[in-house]
């Protein structure tokens, strides 16, 4: 019974711990400016290696944009942004597409899951960004 309850602890302990350190690594606006710019980089970077069929640079791209997609979703949620948050979340499973079809040196998929990226960039920024005499900036009350 004690390990029972040791364990149920443990485990709800860990689970806190989690949801905390999402919250600490939380961006901030400035920061999501700045993962929307790589963003935005590497995309173009995977598009040229594609061409080139570097598949392991391309896997390296995808990692990055996975990576950057989480931060992005997170940052959407913690605003309660749950529409903003839902079309990163796509984005992510873009990038994971494009990871698995350069693992199988697969050019017609990866070709479309860049396509499927661009496009779900395109479908957010229009809502969620409006243009400044220095860039972009997310859009009043998002």
């Amino acid at each position: 019974m004690h390990a029972r309850v040791f364990i149920a602890a443990t485990v709800a302990v860990v689970a806190l711990s989690f949801q905390v350190a999402a919250l600490q690594s939380t961006l901030t606006e400035k920061e999501y400016q700045a993962s929307m710019k790589e963003i935005s980089l590497t995309v173009g970077d995977a598009e040229g290696h594609l061409q080139a069929r570097y598949w392991g640079e391309i896997e390296a791209d995808a990692g990055r944009l996975i990576s950057e997609f989480e931060k992005v979703e997170a940052f959407w949620k913690a605003r309660n942004t749950e529409k903003a948050a839902a079309i990163a979340k796509k984005a992510k499973t873009a990038a994971v597409a494009l990871d698995s079809a350069a693992v199988k040196d697969d050019h017609i998929a990866a070709g479309a899951a860049i396509n499927r990226l661009k496009e779900t960039c395109e479908s957010c920024h229009p809502q969620y960004r409006e243009k400044t005499d220095d860039g972009y900036r997310i859009k009043a009350n998002r």
